[in-house]
């Protein structure tokens, strides 16, 4: 039986038997309550479509790749027609004709989701989704689903999202898709405080006790696969029986879920640093459901960018680190996307011929974005670019693919995509505007808002250094929106009164001279990126530099692919998931890009315990 719960934005509606009740309400009072843990604790577009483009092969970038490694590269997956019947349309038509959005979750996955002793659900990720349905204006109903029939409860269209302890990983993708992570949680290994094991491969041949069954020992597994290192591995019934084998000598590791084990607070144990396996907590929509999949995303950028995310994180994990830059990567325009629910489509959109069959045909991967060496471009294309190119071969080599690279202006790259006219586009940054004609990747590179100043300047940090009158700030021309910004930042730091109008800068080129030689500004407000990029081009010499306070989000720059692809999407995911974790990526970032740290890029598991196997 399938278990239904109806909320109105605060209301939760319970339908059922009150045995039944009683039965779950004894179940879950047995359930110890979080205590705080002791020594074990977490490691700190256009829219014009333009004309069919002339390919221009580009020389390939020489660059020398990490030492092999024992996580294999991303070959190309074998073609195969999507194994599920794709739904006539979106789940988002339910939520339209009915103004409620159907939950599929757990009901004993505390704290995420469960059925508290007043026959609520409740947990952080039904915080999360009340405060998504408030800021969409719906309602919420929550139906108990199990491990078992999740997917199909999901599939057969019973419900419109799976939440609560859902995670992201590989082999799900085949079936459904994603909405951004909010949680991260990951299997870790626990050890004795005096033990001498610093990382994982320190206890190569040691027995190690996981609970039988559990997701920590397929994590264990995995890890043990990919990295070649066994262990001996030893079997119990519970975690805390686990735990109790460590203590007493009998294991000299314990693997174990973070969110748990911190739960049970044992004294005298201590985390090994590198986790065992990363498990990244997301809302689940089906396969090529990107509508909703879209509204949801707009939601949790919205609650991240206004800070209710970290509240209703902070409320269930005061003590735990997070990083929602990563983790909810806000694009651009979010506010100014004013469409209600019912302006967005309620199709399923699936190309005709996905990129990745086209590439397993032998054809040639269409680039955009890419500049040719020689050709004039704005400084912010051409920091990035070298970056961007060395990246796509690098792809395209573990594809066994060729690349056609297109000499359009790399400002006009997601409108060939959106065209059809490519089949990716680098360095691009999301737009709201642009969801309904393209798909996004996970992100590679962050640029945000700074100013420079020149070497010596009595501003060191940013805009609350405007003390007194007459303070020059510079923008360029061709971003006349920054101007606002600069006026909004000034008000927000209470130096309105200290500045003067902006100050309009028409070329780039002329920039640090305007700043440092004609002094006719004494700072420039620009995105770091362009920033940096003109500051690379000056050399040391230049006299300037570039403050590190950043106004606004961290906005993410990624890949553009065909609206609705999730084949190509995905691979374009998974490879550049594989290129972080075998070092590929960290290497092309420090050769080619060279500023700051690189990215952390998510590495969502090959399989997913928790469900069934076929």
């Amino acid at each position: 039986m399938l278990h239904r719960i109806s909320t109105s934005q605060q209301i939760v509606r319970l339908q059922l038997p009150i045995a039944l009740i009683l039965s779950l309400i004894l179940l879950i009072s047995l359930v110890p309550l979080p205590v705080a843990a002791q020594e074990v604790s977490p490691s700190p577009v256009p829219t014009d479509t333009p004309e069919p483009p002339t390919a221009t092969p580009l020389p390939p970038p020489t660059f020398t790749l990490p030492a092999p490694t024992l996580v294999p590269p991303t070959p190309l997956p074998t073609v195969t027609p999507t194994p599920l019947t794709v739904a006539a349309e979106s789940g988002l038509a339910n939520v339209q004709r009915d103004g409620v959005l159907r939950v599929g979750t757990y009901f004993n996955a505390y704290p995420f989701a469960w059925l508290n002793e007043q026959g609520q659900v409740a947990g952080y990720e039904i915080d999360v989704l009340n405060a998504i349905a408030i800021e969409l204006g719906v309602g919420l109903e929550f139906v108990q689903v199990t491990h078992h029939n999740a997917r199909d409860t999901l599939l057969s269209g019973l419900v419109d999202v799976l939440a609560g302890q859902q995670f992201h990983t590989r082999d799900g993708e085949t079936w459904f898709d994603f909405t951004h992570p909010y949680y991260l949680n990951t299997e870790r290994m626990v050890v004795l405080t005096e033990a001498p094991y610093v990382t994982l491969q320190d206890l190569a041949g040691q027995p190690v006790g996981v609970t039988i069954g559990s997701r920590s020992e397929h994590a264990l597994r995995l890890w043990s696969e990919q990295h070649g290192v066994t262990f001996d591995i030893r079997f119990y019934f519970s975690e805390s029986a686990a735990l109790d084998a460590l203590a007493a000598g009998e294991v000299q590791g314990m693997v174990g879920t973070l969110d748990s084990l911190r739960r049970a607070g044992r004294q005298g144990m201590r985390l090994i640093d590198e986790p065992v396996l990363e498990e990244y907590h997301a809302m689940v929509v089906r396969r090529h459901d990107v509508n909703l999949r879209d509204v949801l995303n707009r939601s949790l950028q919205r609650l991240k960018a206004s800070g209710r995310l970290d509240e209703i994180f902070s409320a269930w994990f005061a003590e735990d680190p997070v990083n929602f830059d990563v983790l909810v990567p806000v694009y651009e325009r979010l506010y100014e996307d004013e469409r209600a629910l019912a302006d967005f489509p309620a199709d399923m959109p699936i190309p005709a011929v996905s990129v990745q069959t086209r590439i397993a045909q032998g054809q040639p991967v269409r680039v955009t974005g890419i500049v040719p060496a020689g050709q004039e471009t704005s400084a912010y294309w051409a920091l990035m670019n070298d970056f961007n190119r060395a990246l796509v071969e690098e792809m395209a080599r573990r594809w066994g693919a060729t690349v056609e690279y297109l000499p359009n202006p790399p400002e006009n790259a997601a409108a060939l995509v959106a065209g059809g006219q490519a089949d990716l586009a680098v360095g691009v940054s999301p737009a709201w505007d642009a969801t309904l004609r393209l798909e996004y990747s996970l992100p590679y590179l962050t640029h945000g808002d700074r100013l420079m100043v020149p070497q010596g300047s009595q501003i060191t940090t940013g805009f609350a250094d405007l003390l007194g009158t007459g303070w020059w700030i510079g923008y360029f021309a061709d971003k006349p929106g920054d101007a606002d910004l600069i006026r909004k930042y000034a008000e927000m730091f209470n130096v309105s009164r200290n500045i003067n109008d902006p100050f309009a800068i028409n070329r780039e080129a002329d920039a640090i001279n305007t700043l440092t030689v004609a002094r006719n500004v004494d700072a420039i407000f620009g995105d770091s990126l362009r920033l940096n990029g003109l500051l690379r081009q000056a050399g040391d010499s230049a006299g300037v530099k570039i403050l590190p306070t950043e106004y606004g989000d961290d906005r993410p720059i990624t890949f553009a692919t065909p609206y609705g692809d999730a084949d190509f999407r995905n691979l374009i995911d998974s490879t550049l998931q594989d290129m972080a974790r075998d070092g590929t990526y960290q290497t092309l970032w420090q050769t080619y890009f060279g500023l700051g740290d690189p990215l952390p890029i998510l590495y969502f598991a090959p399989i997913n315990p928790d469900l069934p196997a076929e």
